[in-house]
């Protein structure tokens, strides 16, 4: 009886599907965490570009300018407006402007002029297409001819000789002038007036 016993071996499956389904799923894991990595890093690599482009943007768009008021000056009291006088400050909230670093162009009914900044302006030496910029209220005495970076609380004038210009200017009665005042950041500040029919005998002429 016992010769005609038969030992049989039964091959168990289970583990080897085990093993491979774990093998799976830790490489399913592995892929998932490379996922959420490069996602993650991506995610803040698009955030901090982001808030970037959102600040550069608000500069550009926000002006920082504000324009006080505009006054004409005449020479002692007699013919067309040779000087025109720009009264500026800061908007609340704004970062400083380098004057040095600003455009004011000046257009009349006959020509465009793209005038610079010049500590010079307005003296004897003074150059063409420049304009000239002092302090009028400067607290921490921070504003110089050298350095002319307006900050918050400066009150600043800026002084244009017209008949110093590339060609030269001048502004008579019921004349269309325009200027805008072009900063390094934030926008252009546009201003056009029309002068008044009649100066009188006044030297000095609001035109805005």
């Amino acid at each position: 009886m016992k010769a005609n016993r038969k030992s049989q071996f039964e091959t168990d499956t289970h583990a080897a599907v085990g093993i491979g389904t774990m093998i799976v799923f830790i490489a399913t894991i592995l892929v998932a965490a490379t996922a959420a990595a490069v996602l993650l890093d991506t995610s803040g690599k698009l955030q901090d570009k982001a808030q970037s482009t959102g600040s550069e943007t608000t500069k550009e768009v926000a002006s920082n300018v504000l324009v006080k008021g505009v006054i004409g000056t005449r020479h002692a009291g007699a013919g067309d407006i040779r000087w025109i006088n720009v009264t500026v400050s800061l908007a609340p909230g704004a970062e400083t402007v380098d004057l040095s670093q600003m455009i004011v162009r000046i257009k009349d009914s006959a020509q465009a002029v793209d005038a610079a900044y010049d500590s010079t302006a307005g003296d004897a030496a003074e150059a063409a297409a420049k304009f000239r910029a002092t302090a009028i209220r400067d607290d921490d005495t921070s504003f110089s001819a050298s350095t002319p970076v307006m900050n918050a609380g400066d009150l600043v004038r800026l002084r244009i000789d017209l008949a110093a210009q590339t060609t030269s200017m001048s502004l008579g009665t019921r004349e269309q002038f325009e200027m805008t005042l072009i900063p390094e950041v934030g926008s252009a500040v546009n201003l056009a007036f029309t002068t008044p029919a009649s100066f009188g005998s006044d030297t000095v002429i609001v035109l805005r």
